[in-house]
């Protein structure tokens, strides 16, 4: 049986928080929260010393039966092995970290993501070498270009240093400049952090496209060309969203049929269309209410909503005031 998770609220100094290795929970209970969270393990698996390479296997099963105990290890979870295969390392000294009911045993190079909503705790860490990255889940929707990557970012959760040592390096890099970068808390270090951060999601991005298939598609470029579609589909919305625009209109943009559109277009940005096309208008109307000149009736319909009470309700449920409390008091 699954035990009770709790909600963790996270609270940032900037727009990037860095823990680090000496901050690194040992364990952790299960839990879950609505941002970003990286964990990893930046030594160079060559370069690693302190992993005793003549454990003997007595030791392994040990570490393993610990484990497995505290992870309540059945029929339903699922403990990954790939990590533990290597028998010259030392199990006992790798962390443990469980994502959905799913065990991740840490190596040297490895890099673990887990994403809004996932359940997870942190089994072991008595090594110490973990450090960690929290961001939250808004930086994607500030650079519409990420949106359509959402859906398969969430099918990436352990990047292995050793299976999958280019796309591991590639994104270590990026991390290990972030750590620098807070290290070295320079003036504009929080800025820094950002731009290193979508940086690591274009090239996250890039590989997706060249490497990952279109569901049901046996074919490598399948999800490069519904990214494109999709992403087409974004921009015709976010051009036009002061528009009448329908989930029809936005389908014949991207070529797909409606149905097929609404189901695909929810799943790679997290958004219906209706939503999607909402929040649009929203950040619209952000823009028009900074000009005093303009009046809130005026700008809800250059926003593209049809009536005020309308823009009223749909603004609240967005940004959790009204339109006119927006203006007095975030654009003073």
């Amino acid at each position: 049986m699954q035990r009770k998770s709790s909600h963790e609220n996270i609270y940032y100094n900037g727009a990037v928080n860095v823990i680090s290795a000496d901050d690194f929970p040992k364990t952790f209970p299960l839990h879950w929260h609505n941002h970003v969270e990286i964990a990893v393990w930046p030594e160079n698996p060559d370069a690693d010393k302190d992993i005793d390479k003549d454990t003997d296997k007595d030791t392994d099963k040990e570490s393993c039966a610990r484990v497995d105990k505290a992870v309540g290890a059945s029929a339903d979870v699922n403990i990954d092995a790939e990590a533990g295969k290597d028998e010259s390392a030392n199990v006992g000294n790798l962390p443990v970290l469980q994502v959905n009911r799913t065990a991740y045993r840490m190596g040297p190079g490895d890099i673990l993501f887990i994403w809004p909503g996932e359940v997870h705790e942190i089994v072991e860490n008595t090594s110490g070498r973990l450090v960690g990255l929290q961001f939250p889940v808004a930086l994607f929707d500030e650079l519409p270009d990420f949106k359509p990557f959402f859906h398969f970012f969430r099918n990436f959760h352990r990047i292995s240093g050793s299976e999958e040592p280019d796309l591991a390096l590639q994104i270590m890099a990026h991390i290990r400049r972030m750590l620098s970068v807070q290290e070295k808390r320079g003036t504009f270090s929080g800025v820094e952090m950002v731009i290193c951060l979508y940086e690591m999601l274009m090239d996250f991005g890039t590989y997706i496209m060249n490497t990952v298939p279109e569901e049901g598609n046996s074919s490598s470029v399948g999800a490069g060309r519904v990214f494109e579609k999709i992403s087409a589909a974004c921009s015709y919305i976010i051009d036009n969203c002061e528009h009448e625009l329908t989930l029809e209109s936005a389908a014949a943009q991207a070529g797909f049929s409606t149905c097929y559109f609404s189901r695909i277009f929810k799943q790679f940005t997290n958004y219906n269309f209706v939503e999607y096309l909402a929040l649009q208008r929203i950040k619209k109307a952000r823009l028009l209410l900074s000009d005093p000149d303009k009046s809130i009736t005026e700008i809800s319909y250059q926003a593209g909503f049809k009536s005020i009470s309308t823009f009223n309700r749909v603004f609240r449920q967005y940004r959790g005031c009204s339109p006119s409390e927006y203006r007095k008091y975030y654009l003073r």
